[in-house]
């Protein structure tokens, strides 16, 4: 990347004003308080970084490691270092939830305008002179958390738009060459990096005896009073604690669906279905007189990101948002709440992820197209953007940090890096069970870890 350069910036700039209006004095007081507590491993990566910020040498850093290795206390501490000079850091996140963990974090897509589906040549919706423009060119450091969860061209997107302006992602349906020549690794950009702590392996492991649930006649019943005891734990369940540290992780969707439906099921209290208004996006003529795309077709579509047509929920029940609400108010893609009231056409609920914990919020239904380029016509569903969350996929718990962590797999993990993502979210070794059944529903004890070696060949 090219050094950064200081310019002269109108002070009407609201963006530049917000990353420029961080308390200097409460962050140079976190700083100083929490610099001693890193690791030499740590602080070796802390002078590195910095040095280079106050020496605008320019550079591109690479650093990875197992969950609670402390990787989000340094970029706070990186954070603090910045601002209490009154700097702009741009904290930036792979995922919505992700995002919340670092003071002002936004997602990577959002805060850069990384176009949807990048590719070769695209770059990012700045435009040379405006507002998002300025504030990316008088950033002295930009911290991208999750990095590898994001195809390498959203990174050669922002590189060319910084060109312009200066002077592993998951794939879905991707085959083994694809997801090895998407990873950051493979870019040009890699050349650039400074790397710390590889990593590598790929074979059928032995899961330890201390994490198998080997007692499973009834599997979804299994796992789900490991993580959640028995029905009379969740009734009136009024502490966000309790279901802010647990979460079911399962390979897909449809394993995902089967766990929330039975814990809806044990869960007492008052519970409505709410039906989506289904439609085709009036910009798409060729499909609107399609007979075939008829309502009762519509209502049966369930894509990635979509909430289905049919929601069923509970007064207490744990959910999580598909989309951005409020970004500053902690509503975001990802973000998790349990729901204290139903209304005809909205709900209320109480944060139970990040730093707005107890706060009680209203969703309206929303007009939501999906993100998932899949479908060959554009609809539209108003509906609540919420997915009960009792179980929630691997992919989606990204970011995440939970106390106790059910990984149930009824089949083998199908993606690379998918049964680290899943094992890291758990904060402490004794807080994890995993349940591996056969076809047949018998528990297991060893299961195939999918990681594809080229992906680490030049770390």
């Amino acid at each position: 990347m090219p050094k950064p350069r200081r310019s002269v910036v109108r002070e009407d700039n609201v963006l530049i004003v917000d990353e420029r209006s961080y308390n200097q004095k409460e962050h140079k007081e976190n700083h100083d308080r929490d610099l001693p507590k890193l690791t030499d491993e740590q602080k070796k990566v802390y002078d590195e970084i910095d040095g280079a910020v106050l020496e605008r040498t320019g550079g591109v850093f690479f650093l990875f490691g197992f969950g609670g290795t402390g990787k989000t206390f340094l970029w706070k501490i990186l954070s603090s270092a910045i601002r209490c000079r009154g700097e702009i850091v741009l904290n930036v996140a792979s995922s919505g939830i992700a995002s919340l963990l670092l003071q002002g974090g936004r997602t990577a897509h959002s805060r850069f305008g990384i176009p949807i589906n990048p590719h070769e040549t695209s770059t990012c919706h700045m435009e040379k002179g405006g507002d998002l423009a300025n504030l990316v060119k008088e950033a002295s450091l930009i911290i991208w958390d999750e990095a590898p969860m994001m195809h390498k061209h959203c990174f050669e997107s922002l590189d060319r738009s910084l060109l312009i302006l200066l002077v592993l992602p998951v794939i879905p349906g991707a085959d083994r060459a694809e997801v090895v020549c998407s990873a950051l690794n493979s870019s040009y950009l890699w050349k650039h990096c400074k790397i710390e702590e590889p990593n590598d392996g790929e074979a059928e492991i032995d899961i330890p005896e201390e994490f198998l649930i080997t007692d499973a006649e009834e599997p979804i019943e299994a796992i789900s009073r490991e993580i959640y005891g028995d029905a009379s734990d969740l009734q009136d369940n009024t502490d966000p604690l309790f279901f802010q540290g647990r979460a079911i992780l399962c390979p897909t969707n449809e394993d995902v669906n089967m766990i929330n439906e039975y814990m809806l099921d044990k869960l007492n209290g008052e519970e409505r279905i709410y039906l989506s208004s289904d439609t085709i996006d009036p910009c798409d003529t060729a499909a609107i007189n399609d007979e075939a795309l008829s309502t009762e077709f519509l209502n049966s579509i369930r894509v990635a990101g979509l909430p289905n047509h049919a929601l069923r929920l509970k007064v207490g029940c744990p959910v999580m948002l598909l989309r951005n609400i409020d970004p500053i108010g902690g509503l975001m893609n990802g973000t998790r709440l349990q729901i204290t009231q139903l209304a005809d056409f909205m709900i209320e609920a109480k944060v139970i992820t990040g730093d707005k914990v107890g706060v009680k919020v209203i969703i309206p239904r929303l007009l939501i197209t999906p993100s998932d380029t899949i479908l060959p016509f554009k609809m539209r569903r108003r509906q609540l953007p919420l997915a009960v969350a009792f179980a929630i996929t691997i992919n989606k718990s990204q970011g995440q940090s939970l106390s106790q962590v059910g990984i149930f797999l009824p089949r083998p993990v199908f993606s690379h890096g998918q049964l680290y993502v899943a094992i890291s979210r758990v904060t402490s070794k004794k807080g994890l069970k995993i349940l591996i059944v056969d076809s047949e529903g018998k528990p297991q004890r060893r299961t195939t870890n999918v990681v594809f070696k080229e992906v680490f060949k030049n770390l």
